[in-house]
C-alpha cells in the first residue's frame, strides 16, 4: 500500500512551490489560474495529500509496533517461562541486571521516535499541513525522527568501538548447501514478493480514480489475507522445508508438482490485479454516473444553462471534472454550442441526452491507460455521430444494451480484466490441489497419523469445492449487458462479479482451510513437539558467516581450524 500510495509524491510540495506548479501560489491567486494549470493543481494536490497521510500513518504505525516487539521482549526476559524471578527485585535492578545496553538504547530511541512520528500524523491530517511552516516542519519531523533511531542503534556500538577492544581471531567455516526444499521455497518467496510489487503498480492507478469507494478496499483486505493464507499453507504445511527422501518417484512427483503450483500462484496474482482493474472500472462508472445525475438535477440542469456565471463557475460541478481530469468550462462550451444549434426544445433534448452520453464515456475511459487502437476508434467514432445517432443509441441500451454501441464499447475497455475474471478461480483452486498432492507424494501416511491425512484430504476438497464454482460460467446469456428482464438468465458470474465478491469468496475459502489447518496442528499434529525439538537444536549450532566473501583476500589472523572436509 505505501508503495502505491507515493508513487510520484514530492516532499518539496508545498515548500518550494505548489503541487503541479513552478511556484508558490495562493489560494486567492489559484483561482485566476488558466483551468488547465488548475486541473493540473487539482490532479498533483489529491496525489500528494494521498501520499503524505499514507506515509505518516505506516511511519507511526510501524514504529508503534517495532516498540511493542522491544517491549514483549524486555517483559518475556523478565516475566517468560523458565525465567528465574528475583524476589522484591524492582524495574531498575532489571534493567541493570537482564537488559542489554543496546537494546536499552533501542527503546528509548523508539519510545521518542513514536512521538515525533504520531506528531506528523497530526500535522498532515490538518489544515496546517498544507502551508509552508507545515509542510517544512513534516520533512524535519521525519528525518529527525529516523536519524533518532539510527543514532539509538549505532550508540552502544560506537561506544564499545571506542574502547578499542584486542582483535580476537574468528573461526570461518564453510557454507552448508541448502537443500533442495529450500531453493524452491527460495523461488516461492521470489514470486510471492514480486506478486506485491507487482499490485503496487495496479493501487497507484486505482486509488487516485474519484468514486473507487469501499470495493475496492474490500478488495485490498482480501488479496492481503489471501497472500498471508498462501504463505501460510505453504510454509506451515506437513513436511514444509523438508525434501522426500531417496530418489524415487515419489521425490519426482513432488518436484513435478511445483510447477503447476508456482505458475497457479503466478497466474491467480495477475488475475487479481485484472479484478482490481475490473471493480474499479464498474464502481466508478456507477458512483460517478450518479453522482453527476445528482449535481445536475441539484443545479436544476438545463434551466437557464445560457447563465455563464451561474454555470461555468460552478465550484461544485468544477471540483467534480477536475477529479476526473476533466475540463468544465470547455464541456460547457460543447453544452452552449448544442444549445446554438437546437432549432426547437426536442432537438435540444436530445442534444443534452447526446452530451450527457459523451461526457460519461469520457469518465468511464478516464482510468484506462494504453486504450487498444480498435477501441479507440470505435470512441471517436461515438464522439463524432450526431446527436440522433447517440439518442437512437441510448434507446437501444434501454431495449437491448447488447446492440447498443455504447456498451460494446465499454465491454471492450474491460474485456481482458472481464475474462481473466471469469477464469481466476481456476488457479486459486490449483494451488490447493497442487498443494495437496505435493503433500501426498511427500508424505508416507501411516495408519497412526491422522494428522497429515486430514490436511491433504481438505487441501483437496477445498480445491475441488473452488472448481465447483467454475459452473458459474454457465447460463443462457454469455454477455455483460443484458435487457433488464433478461438478467436472471444471464451467466452467474457476471452477477457474481458486479456484486464484487470475486476476491472476497477466494480469501473466505482459503480463510476457512488456514482455520482448519491451525485447529489440525494445534490438536492432531503428534510432530509438533519434534519439529520445536529440531528448530532448537538448529539455533543452538554456530551460525555460518554466509557473509564471509570467499573471493577476497585471506585474514592472516583468521583460525581456519574449523573448516571441514
Amino acid at each position: 500500500m505505501l508503495a502505491a500510495t507515493t508513487n510520484g509524491y514530492d516532499v518539496t510540495a508545498y515548500i518550494s512551490h505548489s503541487p503541479g506548479l513552478d511556484g508558490l501560489v495562493s489560494e486567492s491567486d489559484l483561482s485566476q489560474l488558466p483551468d488547465n494549470l488548475q486541473l493540473e493543481n487539482f490532479s498533483a494536490e489529491r496525489t500528494d495529500l494521498l501520499s503524505a497521510r499514507t506515509m505518516a500513518l505506516a511511519f507511526a504505525i510501524t514504529r508503534f509496533l517495532h516498540l511493542v516487539q522491544y517491549l514483549r521482549a524486555c517483559v518475556y526476559a523478565r516475566w517468560g517461562k523458565g525465567t528465574k524471578v528475583q524476589n522484591h527485585e524492582s524495574w531498575a535492578q532489571y534493567v541493570h541486571r537482564i537488559i542489554h545496553p543496546e537494546m536499552y538504547a533501542i527503546v528509548i530511541g523508539l519510545i521518542f521516535s513514536n512521538m515525533i512520528f504520531f506528531a506528523v500524523v497530526g500535522v498532515v491530517f490538518s489544515e496546517f499541513g498544507t502551508t509552508v511552516a507545515g509542510a517544512s516542519l513534516k520533512v524535519g519531523l521525519w528525518v529527525g525522527g529516523f536519524l533518532l533511531e539510527i543514532i539509538s542503534h549505532l550508540w552502544y556500538p560506537a561506544m564499545q568501538k571506542l574502547k578499542r577492544p584486542q582483535p580476537t581471531k574468528r573461526t570461518i567455516g564453510l557454507p552448508n548447501p541448502e537443500s533442495l526444499s529450500g531453493y524452491f521455497d527460495t523461488i516461492t518467496t521470489v514470486i510471492l514478493g514480486e506478486g506485491i510489487n507487482g499490485f503496487a503498480g495496479t493501487l497507484a492507478s486505482i486509488l487516485s480514480i474519484p468514486g473507487v469507494g469501499r470495493a475496492i478496499a474490500v478488495n485490498v483486505v482480501s488479496t492481503a489475507f489471501i497472500i498471508w493464507f498462501i504463505a501460510y499453507i505453504y510454509f506451515e504445511g506437513p513436511h514444509s522445508g523438508t525434501t522426500p527422501k531417496g530418489e524415487g518417484i515419489r521425490r519426482m512427483i513432488w518436484m513435478v508438482m511445483y510447477l503447476p503450483l508456482l505458475a497457479s500462484i503466478f497466474l491467480l496474482f495477475v488475475g487479481m490485479k485484472n479484478q482490481f482493474l475490473l471493480t474499479a472500472f464498474i464502481s466508478t462508472i456507477k458512483a460517478s454516473t450518479a453522482e453527476l445525475r445528482g449535481l445536475l438535477n441539484r443545479a436544476h440542469f438545463p434551466n437557464n444553462i445560457t447563465n455563464s456565471a451561474l454555470w461555468e463557475t460552478n465550484p461544485t460541478i468544477k471540483e467534480f471534472m477536475f477529479a476526473r481530469k476533466i475540463i468544465w468550462s470547455d464541456e460547457y462550451q460543447k453544452l452552449i454550442e448544442a444549445r446554438g444549434n437546437s432549432t426547437n426544445s426536442q432537438e435540444w433534448t436530445e442534444n443534452v441526452h447526446a452530451w450527457t452520453s459523451r461526457l460519461s464515456l469520457t469518465i468511464a475511459s478516464m482510468g484506462k491507460d494504453g486504450v487498444p487502437e480498435n477501441v479507440q476508434t470505435l470512441v471517436d467514432t461515438y464522439y463524432n455521430v450526431n446527436s440522433t445517432f447517440l439518442n437512437q443509441d441510448l434507446r437501444l441500451q434501454n431495449q437491448d444494451p447488447r446492440l447498443s454501441m455504447y456498451s460494446k464499447i465499454l465491454i471492450e475497455l474491460m474485456d481482458g480484466s472481464l475474462q481473466s475474471a471469469r477464469y481466476i478461480l481456476i488457479f486459486a483452486a490449483a494451488i490447493l490441489i497442487s498443494l495437496g498432492l505435493q503433500s501426498l507424494a511427500h508424505s508416507e501416511i501411516k495408519a497412526n497419523d491422522p494428522y497429515q491425512r486430514a490436511v491433504i484430504t481438505c487441501r483437496l476438497i477445498m480445491g475441488i469445492v473452488l472448481s465447483l464454482l467454475l459452473l458459474l460460467n454457465l447460463g443462457k446469456y454469455d454477455d455483460f449487458f443484458v435487457p433488464s428482464n433478461k438478467l436472471s438468465q444471464r451467466i452467474g458470474v457476471f452477477q457474481w462479479l458486479e456484486a464484487f465478491w470475486v476476491l472476497p469468496t477466494i480469501a473466505i475459502a482459503y480463510g476457512i482451510q488456514f482455520l482448519i489447518e491451525v485447529t489440525l496442528t494445534r490438536f492432531m499434529d503428534t510432530t509438533k513437539e519434534n519439529k520445536r525439538k529440531n528448530s532448537d537444536t538448529e539455533a543452538a549450532r554456530p551460525p555460518n558467516l554466509t557473509s564471509q566473501s570467499y573471493y577476497s583476500e585471506p585474514d592472516k589472523d583468521a583460525d581456519y581450524s574449523g573448516r571441514q572436509g
